[in-house]
């Protein structure tokens, strides 16, 4: 009777309920504990992000071709423009070139079985001082030689197909800070491009030195870039000569137009100083966008002085390479164009009889014929573009040199 008593007695009662309501407390955190004990000794994760340009591209194409991830039947597509020309996606898709798509798991959560091995996929966006997406893969064990190695595959994919390719990249027309990959096209010897004698070969020794000279460049403390204006008429090159000097250095292509209602004043600082290390910046036709400092038509949406200060800029990436063309260089403000910008100017002019024979070579590999019609065609002006359409058309694709008719010349 007295200890139901003592049991009955309202603080006693109180203080159960009190140590009962602290237990509750304290064990509702128990299964999110055992979760992340499970998950921080039992389960091995990878998480790969797009500021990691190389990485995050390798591992996103390879889930677009690995069997083991065909069952996700959520995704995030994404378009690669196949044209290896610098053209509009317009003109790509009236020459038959649609882009491909990529597909990969979309954002969310998915469990996978792959290579014999339940995987988990979380892909998220993450919203911080810039929008990137993150890819994290999961499985069951502590030892991260599965995820390693399946990392490994993706990367050794990439390097395989990059080594025969030629990525050009835009501006992200969505973020319009950053730079995406437009197209990949293929890569060309610079010895596809008929040039006057030497010039491409000293362009490449010329870049060749610049990149190898960081050290000297620091020393003297002089900001590590370089500019090219290569000016001629229109079909004589320059657009190739680029495409060849890039894939002869393993270099990306980032082609700016200025005239795009993404390139502000305040977006072209953002953009050079985002390039994407070891590449060349292409501007082309120049003259086009200003006319004597003022836009020349009103989708410019970038003022000269804006442009002049973003080439000038401290946020330039350290190692650009800018390549600018024109078919005017007498249009050209010259403060466009005055030292400290533009180091190198090339003139890519009409074929001269050299590189007639040349070229006539790379379809027909008689001596004789070539002399003959390097002659017949020396004192006009032919721009190597209309020379190489006269040389299809007399041989088709069937020459002796020729393997490939977007390698033969400018």
């Amino acid at each position: 009777m007295e200890s139901s008593h003592w049991l009955s007695q309202p603080a006693l009662q109180a203080a159960l309920l009190a140590a009962a309501g602290a237990l509750a407390y304290w064990l509702k955190d128990v299964p999110g504990l055992l979760i992340h004990w499970g998950r921080r000794f039992f389960i091995s994760t990878l998480t790969v992000d797009s500021r990691d340009e190389f990485l995050f591209a390798a591992l996103v194409e390879y889930m677009d071709r690995h069997p083991g991830l065909r069952g996700v039947n959520q995704f995030t597509a994404r378009s690669v423009r196949r044209g290896s020309a610098y053209q509009s996606l317009d003109e790509d898709l009236r020459n038959g070139q649609p882009p491909r798509a990529f597909l990969s798991p979309g954002e969310g959560v998915h469990i996978l079985r792959v290579d014999g091995r339940w995987l988990w996929l979380r892909r998220e966006l993450q919203v911080a001082q810039s929008v990137f997406e993150k890819v994290s893969l999961s499985t069951i064990g502590r030892s991260p030689e599965f995820l390693a190695c399946f990392l490994q595959a993706a990367i050794d994919a990439r390097a395989a197909r990059e080594t025969d390719t030629l990525s050009v990249y835009i501006p992200n027309p969505f973020h319009g800070g950053d730079w995406m990959r437009a197209r990949l096209g293929s890569r060309r010897p610079l010895s596809s491009v008929v040039l006057k004698a030497g010039q491409g070969e000293e362009l490449l020794a010329d870049l060749q030195r610049f990149f190898s000279a960081h050290t000297h460049y620091a020393r003297l403390g002089i900001p590590w870039r370089r500019g090219y204006l290569l000016h001629g008429p229109p079909g004589t090159g320059k657009t190739s000569l680029v495409t060849a000097l890039a894939s002869e250095l393993r270099l990306n292509v980032c082609t700016l137009s200025l005239a795009s209602p993404i390139v502000t004043d305040e977006k072209i600082h953002t953009l050079l100083a985002a390039v994407p290390q070891r590449s060349l910046l292409l501007i082309e036709d120049v003259d086009a966008f200003f006319s004597e400092r003022d836009a020349a038509h009103a989708q410019v949406r970038l003022s000269f002085s804006g442009f002049l200060n973003a080439l000038d800029g401290v946020a330039t990436q350290e190692g650009t390479v800018l390549f600018m063309t024109t078919n005017h260089v007498q249009r050209l403000d010259p403060a466009l164009i005055r030292a400290g910008r533009i180091d190198e100017q090339l003139e890519l002019g009409w074929a001269d009889r050299e590189q007639l024979r040349r070229m006539y070579l790379k379809f027909d590999d008689n001596a004789q014929a070539a002399d003959a019609f390097a002659d017949q065609h020396a004192d006009g002006h032919h721009a190597p573009a209309a020379i190489q359409g006269k040389l299809l058309r007399r041989f088709g694709t069937h020459g002796m040199g020729l393997q490939n008719a977007g390698e033969v010349g400018p």
